[in-house]
């Protein structure tokens, strides 16, 4: 095997269907780890395990930290190559094949990369909002993640590579998501996660824009923590864009 899909999934009867049968065809196994779904998710992992016999399931008890349970679905991949997706996301028909082409020329090459996919936030199936950078989704299956919220991937000295990969993502569609519940938990695992580690920029910029549509004032206020924390130039480009939307 060369390239595995690694997912993480919880209460994601809504979506899960739609983002399985897109990327049934861009990989060679989907890894999928359940934290705990109380719908009708597992019914629709035992439905397309039944179609398909490359897709895995495990299951992986939650403990409040979004890194421990994908590097528990990294530990489960058999492939060289992960390609990180969510139950939420949906890759192009037009790109299914484009995915093991990145990877295949790495192989030939003899190199390893971590890569940026574009990502598409999605509104009743219409995009509203492309971001290019800032998501390494595809790399060598043997990194591993890190924080406990809006966890990113250690890829080390590795080149990391923007690709024209997209991935379409409902996640905050209020069609589909209780927006107030999943600000509430993101909020709550990032004061944990600053507790821990208070010099963090990207976390305290992250906590900026999750109280954004609770709390304006505060919002600003961590944004402005996070400014004064960071000498990133990207990092500071995307807290000024931040503030500019409050």
């Amino acid at each position: 095997m060369k390239l595995s899909a690694a997912m993480i999934v919880k209460d994601a009867e809504k979506t899960l269907s739609e983002c399985l049968e897109s990327i049934v065809k861009a990989v060679d196994e989907i890894v999928i780890v359940d934290t705990g779904s109380k719908d009708q998710t597992l019914s629709i992992i035992y439905d397309r395990q039944s179609k398909y016999k490359h897709i895995r399931l495990f299951h992986f008890e939650w403990i409040n930290d979004f890194a421990a349970a994908r590097n528990y679905s990294l530990e489960q991949v058999k492939s060289e190559w992960a390609f990180v997706v969510d139950s939420d996301d949906i890759l192009p028909v037009e790109q299914v094949g484009r995915v093991k082409e990145l990877t295949s020329r790495m192989d030939e090459l003899g190199k390893k990369a971590v890569f940026d996919i574009v990502y598409d936030n999605t509104v009743a199936g219409a995009v509203v909002e492309s971001i290019p950078t800032g998501y390494v989704r595809l790399f060598p299956s043997y990194l591993r993640y890190e924080d406990r919220i809006h966890e990113q991937i250690r890829y080390g000295d590795l080149p990391r590579i923007q690709s024209d990969i997209h991935l379409l993502h409902s996640g905050y569609d209020v069609n589909l998501v209780d927006m107030q519940a999943k600000k509430k938990r993101n909020i709550d695992l990032l004061i944990q996660s600053l507790q821990a580690d208070q010099e963090n920029a990207r976390l305290w910029m992250h906590l900026g824009r999750e109280m954004s549509i609770l709390d304006k004032e505060k919002a600003l206020r961590y944004l402005d923590i996070a400014e004064s924390k960071s000498n990133n130039p990207q990092l500071l480009k995307w807290i000024s864009q931040s503030k500019k939307d409050l």
